[in-house]
């Protein structure tokens, strides 16, 4: 009986083991997604979870608070404009979001408008021309392989060789996904 006893216990033992070690995979995953946009809905389901069992944690990062990310945003500034202050700044994206929406909410200005660094939208003819490019199955190596080839940016190297896609055009390339230029 000592074998069987011994046996029921060791799974048991290795059964809980692999339980904890589940939930504690899975709560920290749920608490990295809720800190990776803390502003979702499930990012609030989590801290508010959190806070109601006692944890003292919070769904925004240190020195950053709730009213500051959303003045920061309310007001209409770009993922480029972000960048830029950050530039000018020397800080991180969350220092910066902090010490922008915190003088946004002072009432300050910042040292320009939302919307100052945000790119413009394409043409339609050329997002379908670059979507025909992807939807080819071609890759970031096919666009540096492109570029390198005919002296262009990347955004212009995807748009001609999406046109030349919906052409019936071969690229200067080897099969899909292939960043081996062609024999010619």
């Amino acid at each position: 009986m000592t074998s069987s006893t011994r046996t029921f216990r060791s799974k048991t033992l290795r059964l809980t083991a692999i339980g904890v070690a589940a939930t504690g995979l899975c709560v920290v995953g749920a608490g990295m997604a809720a800190a990776a946009n803390p502003t979702s809905a499930f990012g609030q389901v989590v801290g508010t979870t959190v806070h109601a069992v006692g944890v003292d944690w919070s769904d925004m990062p240190a020195g950053y608070t709730q009213a500051q990310y959303e003045a920061f945003w309310a007001a209409e500034y770009s993922g480029e404009d972000l960048i830029e202050l950050q530039e000018l700044w020397s800080l991180d994206e969350t220092e910066t979001k902090s010490r922008a929406g915190q003088m946004l909410l002072d009432g300050e200005a910042l040292p320009f408008a939302p919307g100052t660094h945000t790119t413009p939208e394409l043409p339609a003819n050329e997002q379908t021309a670059i979507a025909a490019f992807l939807d080819a199955g071609h890759t970031a190596e096919d666009v540096e392989t492109l570029s390198a080839l005919w002296d262009t940016e990347f955004v212009e190297t995807k748009a001609r060789a999406g046109q030349m896609v919906l052409d019936g055009e071969e690229l200067p390339l080897g099969s899909a996904g292939s960043a081996t230029p062609a024999d010619s």
